[in-house]
């Protein structure tokens, strides 16, 4: 699905049934389009990291876990070689989403590559099927071309991958954006961004207006008139990786 297509379907639906959609609606859809829901392997999952941290409690590398959730909902957040967050305008968030089936064997391989490269990372998983299974964020910009040459040298990446969401501009299917980390994700702000936009295409009944180039121009108009300089970041972040995809110039955000 493209932006054209996912913007034109929503403005359709808005239209057709006079639906509302919030922030956390778009949100919950972007996390899953194209996603068959999924928890099977939750369990094996957490065993597998159980068992990983044991191993890597009795070396020398430094890092810190958080976990949010329970059961088939947890996220689990580990940090190598970090004392505090990444600054938001250094650091870059890659989104690796891989399979579910895969989960475990990609995250194993991710693990080896920080540590072994002295990484400054953070990374984020889920224990159920996403379309963002796996998230990292480099500290350091420089750090993300090397990792995802690792990545296409070896991996299959398409066949390992399920597509990041049609606003994620990616390299081989590997996702990358930046966002502020503090006052929201990248995802949380595009869709604060969607229920704007459809709020006021409705108002002015014009729905059929919807494209990837008025959303585009409706980013920078509304990341000029906004006084907070945390979500001016965060939606100019949206209209660059949006310039991205549409100039096919992914390459351009790293």
């Amino acid at each position: 699905m493209t932006i054209n297509e996912f913007l034109k379907k929503y403005a359709q639906d808005i239209k057709d049934n006079e639906r509302e959609y919030t922030a956390d609606d778009f949100y919950y859809i972007l996390k899953y389009i194209g996603i068959d829901k999924n928890t099977t392997l939750a369990l094996e999952i957490e065993k597998f990291y159980e068992s990983f941290l044991n191993n890597l409690g009795n070396s020398l590398v430094k890092y810190e876990t958080k976990k949010v959730g329970m059961d088939a909902n947890i996220i689990n957040y580990i940090g190598f070689y970090v004392d505090k967050k990444a600054s938001y305008e250094n650091a870059v968030k890659v989104y690796f989403p891989v399979k579910y089936e895969y989960m475990i064997s990609a995250l194993k391989t991710l693990f080896l590559y920080l540590i072994r490269n002295s990484v400054k990372a953070q990374v984020k998983f889920y224990v159920k099927a996403t379309n963002e299974n796996i998230v990292i964020r480099f500290y350091d910009s420089k750090d993300v071309e090397p990792f995802i040459t690792y990545c296409n040298s070896n991996f299959i990446l398409e066949d390992l991958l399920e597509p990041v969401n049609p606003f994620i501009a990616n390299i081989y299917g590997i996702g990358i954006v930046r966002d502020d980390n503090t006052l929201n994700t990248y995802n949380g702000t595009l869709s604060l961004m969607l229920e704007e936009y459809f709020k006021l295409l409705k108002s002015e009944d014009n729905l059929n207006k919807a494209s990837d180039l008025d959303f585009l121009d409706y980013l920078i108009k509304r990341g000029n008139i906004e006084d907070n300089e945390t979500l001016k970041f965060d939606i100019k972040a949206i209209e660059e990786n949006i310039r991205a995809i549409l100039n096919h110039a992914e390459k351009d955000l790293i």
